[in-house]
């Protein structure tokens, strides 16, 4: 097999799972520039961060100030052409300032999924959808943040409770 090319489900899942053990558990974000490929393009990425890599290495040092990955789940892993999707579940620890919220040191999970484009054995492209919205109503418990989807609606025993 030629060393350059990656062209099993199995081998790209060893990669994204090497790549997220890399910048999410050890936090070494020299594998983005070795796992992504210079011209990679990360459509989950908001408007105001840097495009590519630069702002892949932004977005998890951000995160890695605030949360502490404990685990992430695979639950679903399809391959199909150049193409890896996955459904995932990340769980963290709140360890220090995140949208606002100091640690908590409370510990939670939230869904996403991820696709991958592969050229080779490197990532091309990337469509991410994670539930981050939700993490200030999981952290509230504790420290009684506002904000989140939990502002939107109002709590139905809150009247209970009065």
């Amino acid at each position: 097999m030629n060393d350059e090319l990656a062209t099993t489900k199995a081998e790209r899942e060893e990669i994204v799972r090497r790549f997220r053990g890399a910048v999410l558990f050890s936090r070494d974000f020299t594998a983005i520039q070795e796992v992504l490929a210079p011209e990679f393009v990360d459509h989950f990425a908001p408007p105001w961060d840097p495009p590519g890599r630069d702002g892949v290495a932004h977005r998890f040092g951000q995160a890695a100030d605030a949360l502490t990955t404990t685990k992430v789940e695979v639950l679903v892993s399809v391959c199909e052409g150049d193409y890896l999707s996955q459904a995932i579940e990340l769980h963290f620890a709140h360890t220090g300032e995140f949208m606002g919220i100091p640690a908590t040191g409370r510990t939670f999970a939230i869904g996403g999924s991820n696709t991958f484009r592969f050229d080779g054995r490197q990532i091309v492209e990337h469509w991410g959808v994670f539930d981050v919205a939700k993490i200030p109503d999981l952290l509230r418990e504790t420290h009684g943040a506002q904000g989140g989807w939990a502002s939107m609606w109002p709590d139905p025993e809150a009247s209970s409770r009065a």
